[in-house]
């Protein structure tokens, strides 16, 4: 910021400069209050990583590059023919003295507030995640001082931020059409990025930013539909649905015992489903290997014991039974 933020007199004959100890200021106007009075000599010092705009009467007279600038009627020609200065001055002149930053804001985030909607094939819409860094810089000093600052003395890099992140919210869905499946959208971020950097210079070309080096660092779904995506791999790589719903019921139900026990009714029905399944298995099995107890009173004719009808040999004396 400026080093004296004091309303400058008539008195003031010295050097207009500017200083940004923050690192945050993009335009601040020199002096913070008031006018700029300007005096044949009077000095505007223009960092070699600033410029300057000197405005008169409402007018933008002056651009001032990176150097040492003396106010006379050789060096301002414009300001010169508006004042009637062709003769020389002694009086000041009331102007105003706006100076930009011209370096690049570097590592500025940006993210979704919420999910972005976009249309998969075999999917719908579904959910998408996303945020980024990106550089931004000053591209036309007029243009931002008309559009975006106005009459504030201070614009700083909040502002623009904000701005700029809702340009994103808003360009984004068109930039994530270009991921036509839902597989490959990490594969495509770079692509992602590159699209929103053109759409969104295109807009702030009229205020006079650019953006650059826009990066896309993440783009995911939401937590439920990564779930339900993991769920559809695990079914695809164990073939058989059916085998993997019993697993996930049974670990499931290991994890509620793991505690001190679950009221939960569905894992209670998970337990049911999975009790019957596993019962009906297990009598199938044995209907296959039990013997058939005949119904008659058959006895063995050497020990005389009930016997079953299917077998060839006593199963208490182990004698061979005879038809």
């Amino acid at each position: 910021m400026s080093k004296s933020n004091v309303k400058q007199t008539t008195l003031f004959r010295g050097i207009y400069e500017f200083e940004d100890p923050s690192g945050t200021l993009l335009v601040s106007k020199q002096p913070q209050f008031g006018s700029a009075d300007l005096y044949d000599g009077t000095a505007v010092a223009v960092r070699p990583n600033q410029c300057a705009l000197i405005i008169y009467k409402g007018q933008i007279t002056e651009v001032l590059k990176s150097g040492l600038h003396y106010i006379n009627s050789e060096n301002v020609p414009i300001l010169t023919k508006l004042a009637n200065w062709k003769f020389g001055f002694n009086s000041p002149l009331r102007t105003e003295i706006w100076f930009f930053a011209g370096n690049q804001f570097n590592s500025r985030r940006w993210g979704t507030a919420s999910p972005t909607l976009v249309p998969f094939e075999n999917y719908g819409s579904v959910p998408i995640r996303s945020y980024g860094h990106y550089s931004v810089g000053i591209k036309d000093p007029r243009r931002l001082l008309l559009k975006l600052v106005g009459t504030r003395p201070n614009f700083d890099l909040t502002e623009v931020e904000n701005y700029i992140q809702g340009q994103i919210q808003e360009l984004l869905p068109n930039s994530l059409t270009l991921v036509k499946d839902l597989r490959f959208i990490s594969i495509k971020q770079a692509e992602v990025a590159a699209h929103l950097n053109k759409k969104l210079n295109q807009r702030l070309d009229t205020v006079g930013l650019i953006v650059r080096n826009l990066q896309v660092l993440s783009l995911l779904p939401t937590k439920e539909v990564i779930e339900a995506l993991d769920t559809k791999v695990a079914m695809d790589v164990v073939g058989n649905s059916r085998d993997f719903l019993l697993f996930k019921a049974a670990k499931s139900l290991g994890a509620g015992q793991s505690g001190h026990g679950t009221n939960d009714p569905m894992q209670m029905m998970m337990g049911l489903v999975l009790g019957n399944k596993l019962m009906g298995t297990t009598e199938s099995n044995a209907v296959e290997h039990q013997p058939i107890i005949s119904t008659k009173n058959d006895r063995c004719k050497h020990c005389n014991q009930p016997i079953s009808s299917n077998y060839k040999f006593c199963a208490h004396c182990g004698k061979e039974l005879k038809s």
